[in-house]
């Protein structure tokens, strides 16, 4: 596929925000791929601080506990679009855990850990971080274009109808081969909507200059084939403008 060509401005970025099963993860990382920008899977550092206060026994509300744990853990993201199987591989103190975020208990927990504000402002600082190389990104998680990048070149904010949602996460949990029951995974998506919306810091919203998607009734390909067309524009003005 043909790459478009990149601006070399340090906010040559593209955010991808939204609720749970709102295509978030397949879009950015086709967009990854076919733009030939780094991959930045936010989610996947929440999970990883969830998943450490998990395994070390500490209440999810215990902010303070588990923000000195994760100052001392060595967490590494590596997100590579080049390999479709490996988008995103995550360690812990040198322990891959890739697999183990992705569980349904670290599922049900990580909207609790993840309003903490002290754990949103450190991991925010470790986003910035990694999106700031001037290489150009795809973020992907519920605050990157309204927090982390608010200078992003264009933010995408996904939707979807909750039947759709459901439907997509089903799909999700029976491929990792996990069964649950269809209303098990409403409950948790509604759940997670209501303390994403409601946190205090940084809740998902539609960020400012945001461009509203309902992918409902869209395949990936329309998905995709629309935020391409309105990243060119937005590079091509921006060179010209140069």
């Amino acid at each position: 596929m043909k790459k478009y060509k990149n601006s070399n401005d340090k906010n040559n970025i593209i955010t991808i925000d939204g609720p749970a099963g709102s295509g978030k993860s397949t879009i950015a990382k086709i967009l990854a791929r076919d733009l030939g920008l780094k991959y930045i899977d936010t989610g996947a550092m929440y999970r990883a601080i969830t998943l450490l206060a998990m395994e070390n026994n500490i209440d999810y509300k215990d902010e303070e506990s588990i923000l000195r744990l994760a100052k001392k853990a060595k967490l590494e993201i590596d997100c590579s679009a080049g390999d479709e199987n490996k988008y995103t591989t995550v360690k812990l103190d040198g322990r891959d855990v890739t697999d183990k975020i992705r569980s349904k208990e670290v599922g049900s927990a990580v909207s609790i850990v993840s309003k903490l504000s002290g754990i949103r402002k450190y991991l925010v600082k470790l986003q910035r971080k990694l999106s700031s190389d001037g290489r150009g990104a795809v973020l992907e998680g519920r605050d990157t274009g309204s927090i982390v990048c608010p200078n992003a070149v264009l933010k995408i904010f996904l939707t979807a109808s909750l039947k759709e949602r459901v439907k997509r996460r089903k799909l999700q949990i029976a491929g990792n081969g996990q069964l649950t029951k269809q209303k098990l995974i409403s409950d948790e998506i509604k759940s997670r909507d209501k303390i994403d919306s409601s946190r205090k810091d940084s809740p998902l919203i539609i960020p400012e200059n945001g461009i509203v998607i309902d992918t409902s009734n869209m395949t990936i390909k329309e998905v995709t084939s629309k935020i391409k067309d309105i990243y060119k524009e937005r590079i091509n003005d921006k060179d010209k403008a140069r």
